[in-house]
């Protein structure tokens, strides 16, 4: 017998197995321990930050937990546990449906939040977005009298002539959130990539074992997908509070360490060069305008730094400290480190002006470069080197400033 044909047999073997009543238990078994996974992740959460993205990752975990339970429904009165009665049965398939559905359709809507996409960045097109949805909910709603989505006319609950429609409406969710997030991880830098959140998972389980739940209606492959799913979500916003500064959304001082770590580890780091940024005038800014607008500052010199990517150069910044930010990057002479510093300053002061900010934002600059045997041999002696150079730096300008006044 061939390796094909038994996986047929088993997969036939199984199915017939699941078509009997004997299945219950185990389904049930395995609702509820998803459901208690999900839970579990739900309390985790919900006293966390009030991020946007975590908000509408908690109400996915909701529908989450409520599907599990329909499907529970569905087996009780599948088996007679719950009076076999023909309301009892549509029941049970419409929520299970439709919260499939609904699920899809937030799945969507956190997968392009936490990517910053502009077709879920009002309501407007967040109620667009609702509509595939809202129609599978109205034939839903219609299948008793027309028995498109779910058949009652045989005195039991079969699958209507366009139930196929209801899935590829679903599905389509998947599909589109699946291809803009391969479409943006393609054109991200390898900087980009280590602060975007792999939100992949959700539309690629869906998409894989979606189909699997059409054919094999009583296996539970979508509990088990959704939990495994959410576990590595959740794993990696775990990560991701360990790497990435929770105000200014790029990566914070551990993982620029390990960063440097691996550059430093190649067999010719000669390139190799830190530097190191300050905000000028950011205390000034916090006493003057309060200390909300001073993090807009902040978060605005950050957006710069995380635009300001050269692919030659190997660009990788993060928030050090305060109102310091970390750059290392592949650096060959001294007129291509004066360029690169001098588009630093450029691409800084135009965020300021596009984010329309009431006061000019300057920064000061410092390096270091990479010299076998000596103090910048390691990271520390880098970084310290950079924020001399940046002290230094601070200093003659506002000499050269003090200077001017005076001859004026």
């Amino acid at each position: 017998m061939s390796l094909a044909s038994s996986l047929a047999k088993l997969w036939t073997d199984t199915l017939n197995a699941f078509n009997g009543s004997g299945y219950a238990l185990f389904s049930i078994e395995a609702h509820l321990f998803c459901a208690v996974v999900l839970v579990l992740l739900f309390m985790r959460q919900q006293n966390s930050s009030g991020q946007e993205e975590r908000l509408i990752w908690l109400r996915l975990l909701f529908l989450q937990v409520l599907y599990c339970l329909a499907r529970i429904f569905r087996v009780l009165a599948d088996v007679d546990i719950i009076p076999r009665t023909l309301t009892a049965q549509y029941m049970a398939a419409a929520l299970t449906f439709g919260l499939f559905g609904c699920i899809c359709w937030q799945m969507f809507i956190y997968t392009e939040t936490c990517q910053g996409s502009r077709l879920v960045s009002t309501l407007w097109r967040r109620t667009l977005s609702v509509l595939p949805f809202a129609f599978n909910a109205a034939m839903l709603i219609a299948s008793p009298f027309t028995g498109w989505y779910i058949d009652l006319s045989g005195g039991e609950v079969s699958l209507g002539v366009l139930c196929p429609l209801m899935f590829l409406v679903d599905m389509s969710y998947s599909v589109v959130a699946l291809a803009l997030c391969i479409m943006r991880r393609r054109k991200m830098t390898r900087y980009e990539r280590d602060t975007a959140p792999f939100m992949a998972v959700y539309p690629a389980f869906l998409m894989i074992c979606g189909p699997l739940q059409l054919m094999a209606g009583k296996m539970p492959f979508m509990c088990y997908v959704m939990a495994v799913a959410d576990v590595l979500v959740y794993t990696g916003y775990a990560d991701s509070l360990v790497s990435v500064d929770p105000l200014t959304k790029i990566p914070n001082r551990n993982a620029f360490t390990r960063i440097l770590a691996e550059r430093l580890g190649r067999e010719n780091p000669g390139t190799v060069h830190v530097f190191a940024v300050d905000v000028e005038d950011l205390a000034s800014v916090n006493s003057s305008h309060g200390r909300q607008e001073g993090d807009k500052v902040l978060v605005t010199v950050a957006g710069a730094l995380r635009k300001f990517r050269t692919e030659e150069h190997r660009c990788y910044a993060c928030r050090y400290q305060g109102d310091e930010f970390m750059i290392t990057a592949d650096i060959k002479d001294t007129e291509e480190r004066e360029l690169f510093a001098e588009h630093i300053r450029n691409y800084v002061s135009n965020a300021a002006v596009s984010q329309g900010l009431r006061y000019h934002v300057r920064v000061n600059i410092g390096w270091s470069k990479y010299e076998p045997y000596s103090r910048t041999e390691t990271i520390s002696g880098l970084i310290e080197e950079a924020e001399r150079s940046m002290s230094e730096s601070r200093e003659q300008r506002n000499f050269r400033e003090m200077w001017q006044s005076a001859g004026e």
